[in-house]
């Protein structure tokens, strides 16, 4: 019983005297009275516990939500500066030692950021870590000799040199739009699709 109740509950009894001209039954003793006040409170007690773990339960689920946007964002962020990867180290300005450590040193961060995505995603949804393990080995087929390709290669002195021309592994989003556009059932409503649905769809 809650507010609501207690409203209806008074208005019946309002009904009542409209129809009979009577008015209802007093309470026999003040121990009556004060167990209809201790229901009452009970429900005001109890419908304010219910709306706190409402609450509790939504910023949860929306607390996961945001870490869960926050993780798929991370993976595609990898994704691509993968497919960036070997453009840096084609358009080094020199072989200077510093230059060539710093490259060095973002190549083995950003193969520890894949590490990373990867256990994450797959650990988060079965079917987005296969697509994530896809779009990968679909990205490094070029990445990977363009990577070596790009260390052959003498560093650029001049701004016209930074102009490649068509030099590269290429455009490597087709390969991360797939994995992209299944995240998307990951949020909002899609969640209740089954992914044996929505796998054939994306």
């Amino acid at each position: 019983m809650g507010v609501l109740t207690v409203h209806l509950l008074a208005t019946a009894a309002a009904n009542f005297v409209a129809r009979t001209g009577e008015e209802p039954a007093a309470p026999v003793s003040d121990d009556n009275s004060t167990s209809v006040w201790l229901v009452v409170a009970i429900t005001l007690l109890g419908s304010s516990v219910v709306a706190g773990l409402v609450t509790s339960v939504l910023g949860n689920l929306r607390a996961a939500a945001t870490a869960r946007r926050e993780g798929y964002a991370n993976a595609v962020r990898s994704l691509i500066a993968r497919g960036e990867y070997p453009y840096r180290v084609r358009r080094r300005a020199s072989d200077e030692a510093d230059v060539l450590s710093a490259l060095v040193e973002r190549g083995h961060d950003l193969q520890e950021q894949l590490a990373a995505c990867r256990t994450w995603v797959a650990s988060e949804h079965r079917v987005l870590g296969q697509l994530f393990e896809a779009a990968l080995t679909a990205i490094d087929i070029t990445v990977g000799p363009a990577i070596k390709d790009a260390w052959d290669n003498p560093p650029i002195s001049s701004a016209a040199g930074m102009n490649l021309n068509g030099w590269g592994p290429g455009d490597q989003w087709p390969h991360v739009a797939k994995l992209e556009n299944a995240i998307a059932y990951r949020f909002g409503r899609r969640r209740l699709v089954p992914s044996r649905v929505w796998s054939h769809w994306v």
